[in-house]
């Protein structure tokens, strides 16, 4: 009975498009208030003021930098004298030596009578 009968099919439906209209941007200034611009002037003044420390702090280190290379210098130049005197002390002290200022000035050495004292 039924099966000469086509089988009826709904007409297909396209889904739906929803078409969102955007608002156009309203180009209005919003007003500063008195605490942000308060807020600006305070952030603006800790910026310079920390900018004025940062620049003085620099030419405080340089200025220190230059007096530890002139201590460094006088140093060296110091150790340089005490190596120098040093070695001549130790030339003047050697037993040679003491050997021809005692036959300039007459002296005679008596080894009978000298002792080596070590610490």
């Amino acid at each position: 009975m039924d099966a000469n009968t086509a089988r009826q099919l709904a007409p297909r439906q396209e889904p739906k498009v929803e078409t969102h209209v955007q608002p156009t941007p309203v180009s209005a200034k919003v007003p500063v208030s008195k605490f942000e611009i308060l807020l600006c002037l305070v952030a603006s003044l800790v910026l310079g003021w920390m900018v004025v420390n940062l620049i003085s702090a620099k030419i405080t280190l340089n200025a220190k930098q230059e007096q530890l290379q002139a201590v460094q210098t006088k140093v060296s130049s110091v150790n340089s004298s005490n190596t120098s005197i040093q070695q001549e002390i130790a030339e003047l002290t050697s037993q040679s030596h003491l050997k021809k200022v005692a036959q300039k000035y007459g002296l005679t050495d008596a080894n009978s009578s000298v002792r080596n004292v070590n610490n």
